[in-house]
């Protein structure tokens, strides 16, 4: 089964038409034909609006990869091995993630926050986040987009081809991306495509070490 079954099959168990399927994402009706043809697959720009119409996972509809009950699945991005155990994690926001550090703790969060379990591997600064946007969808290998909760470990060193939490200080704001060390330059690479990578420069920190990613239904 390649991608263009998958999305038949998923067309069929939701009812749904060619013609709908270019409504509900932008795509014209030439293209959404490749796609069930096998002629061509969807660019990244597509991809969010896809998986929404056909209430499926992007590594599902990319790769076949088979959903669970609770998440579609755990994807590791750590070369470390993990032990079976889990710890309870908070998935903090992101304005709170904006000034997380190495010496935060959970005392700090308040009642009212999500737990969700994670490694008990991880250091006690670890979090989990929502991800944002499009950004780390790509269409080929595996995708992190919204839907998606990143786990966070401030702990760990950011290396070369390390995935990483970010933060601009000049505009406050935090992004998820791929940490690429090439030569003297440092830049922050989005998976998708369609995004240029971002010099890594006097403004921007690391956040921490995202470890893994699951998908929430």
């Amino acid at each position: 089964m390649d991608i263009s079954d998958r999305i038949r099959q998923k067309m069929t168990e939701q009812n749904l038409k060619a013609v709908d399927i270019a409504r509900m994402t932008g795509a014209t009706k030439g293209s959404v034909s490749q796609w069930l043809n096998g002629i061509s697959s969807p660019g990244g720009k597509y991809i969010v609006s896809l998986t929404k119409a056909l209430h499926c996972d992007a590594n599902w509809l990319f790769s076949g990869i088979t959903a669970a009950p609770r998440y579609a699945h755990a994807l590791s991005l750590s070369h470390e091995n993990t032990q079976p155990t889990t710890k309870p994690i908070p998935v903090i926001s992101h304005e709170m993630a904006f000034t997380w550090d190495k010496d935060s703790n959970y005392s700090s969060i308040g009642k009212d926050v999500l737990w969700e379990h994670g490694p008990s591997t991880v250091s006690q600064q670890a979090f989990w986040l929502e991800v944002v946007g499009d950004s780390m969808i790509s269409p080929n290998g595996p995708s992190i987009g919204e839907g998606h909760l990143i786990l966070v470990d401030p702990q760990l060193p950011a290396r070369n081809d390390s995935f990483v939490v970010a933060k601009f200080n000049n505009t406050r704001d935090i992004t998820f991306k791929k940490l690429v060390i090439d030569a003297r330059q440092t830049y922050l690479k989005p998976l998708n495509p369609d995004y240029r990578p971002t010099e890594f420069n006097n403004e921007c920190q690391i956040i921490g070490v995202v470890v893994e990613a699951k998908y929430l239904f």
